[in-house]
Formats: C-alpha cells, structure tokens, sequence
C-alpha cells in the first residue's frame, strides 16, 4: 500500500507544473483516513467530465470534485 500511494504522490507532483482557470473543477483524492488530499493535475471544464474521471479512478479511499477558486 505503501509503494502505490508514494507512486501516485510521484506521478501527482511531476505533473503538477500545469495550472488550472478559475472556472474549471479539481478532482482531490484521498487514499487514506490519516492521509492529506492529493490535487489530481488536470482541470476539468465541466463537473460531469470531473465525475466521469473520478468514477474512473479505482484507488480505495475517497475522491471529491471542487470548483477551483
């Protein structure tokens, strides 16, 4: 478990550098009760495109989508 969650916080903080408009929505996961949340890279425009992506995602802990400010 350890290994997958340091893998994807790798894979998030490469792809961090792209920044997201204002009027677009964030998926954030979880993987753990104790664990921070994890900005997923890529903005979404619409938050039907955010929630198909995060029904997508198969990483056991939660996932939310959050307007960006």
């Amino acid at each position: 478990m350890k290994r997958i969650l340091l893998l994807v916080q790798t894979i998030f903080l490469i792809s961090f550098s792209q920044t997201s408009n204002s009027d677009d929505y964030s998926l954030f996961i979880k993987p753990c009760k104790s664990c921070e949340w994890i900005y997923y890279p890529s903005a979404f425009r619409l938050k039907e495109q955010c929630e198909i992506a995060r029904q997508g995602i198969f990483i056991k802990g939660m996932t939310k989508c959050l307007k960006t400010i």
